[in-house]
């Protein structure tokens, strides 16, 4: 039985109890950004990551002006976690992406490195936004992408100061082709509580499509997996595995509703 099976077999009514999660934004990649420092804090961090309940990582590394590690650091990266993972045996399935910051020639840089791309189709691109880019500029980046065959996933959107200012902006870029995809962290106050209430305001607004960690050490799983509480208890569990699994498993391309339990292009 394939391990996302195994999770869904066990998957649980109650969010009192666990359930499986996929985490589509972490930074647990040794040595290559500012998230894990070294492999001893990745084998902490994915250990953290199954006491939350994530039975999938897709492993980002930053890709901005300031942090660019080349495409080969990022797949040594890749391979050491995934050697610890099989080492440690633990029971935790990988993917590996870029967190892109937008630039007006990132539809180049998309078709040209495979590894900026998420998803089993490779369409999926995680991106962030400057404080200087403003609603109208991200609206029309993110619908020039997906007029150009990539799907964007804007990732933190609720620390964009552009979407602070104006909360209905996630909702204009979701119409416009893009997935949104709030941290988990936010709504118990990791980044201070504009974030928090605009995350909130994303929410309720019916906006967001993921959650995920954007895990930078291994405390931040106990910060994510009190968000999925604080939404399963103020929007019920379905929400939750929506956000923490069935949407998110569609984007790496496995459909959590087959019946194939031979099924599993994570392992």
């Amino acid at each position: 039985m394939s391990l996302f099976n195994f999770w869904r077999k066990k998957e649980a009514a109650s969010s009192e109890q666990p359930f499986p999660k996929v985490d589509l934004h972490a930074h647990i990649l040794p040595d290559v950004d500012d998230g894990s420092k070294d492999e001893a804090m990745s084998l902490e961090m994915m250990e953290a990551a199954l006491k939350a309940y994530v039975v999938h990582i897709n492993a980002t590394a930053h890709h901005r002006n300031t942090l660019s590690p080349e495409t080969a650091e990022i797949q040594d990266a890749f391979s050491k976690i995934k050697a610890l993972r099989d080492k440690n045996l633990l029971p935790l399935s990988l993917s590996c992406s870029m967190e892109t910051e937008f630039y007006p020639e990132v539809e180049t840089f998309f078709k040209d490195c495979r590894v900026s791309l998420t998803g089993k189709a490779g369409k999926y691109a995680l991106i962030e936004f400057t404080s200087d880019v403003n609603q109208q500029a991200a609206v029309a980046a993110v619908f020039q992408l997906s007029l150009s065959g990539f799907r964007p996933v804007v990732v933190h959107p609720e620390r964009f100061y552009f979407v602070q200012r104006h909360p209905e902006a996630a909702g204009e870029m979701q119409s416009r082709g893009a997935l949104i995809m709030p941290n988990a962290t936010s709504f118990v106050g990791h980044y201070g509580q504009v974030a928090k209430e605009t995350a909130e305001s994303i929410l309720k607004n019916g906006a967001a499509d993921a959650l995920s960690s954007d895990a930078h050490r291994p405390d931040y799983y106990e910060q994510y997996a009190a968000g999925c509480r604080w939404v399963a208890k103020k929007y019920g569990d379905k929400l939750v595995n929506d956000l923490t699994w069935k949407n998110p498993c569609r984007i790496l391309g496995y459909e959590p509703e087959t019946e194939r339990d031979d099924f599993d292009p994570f392992l």
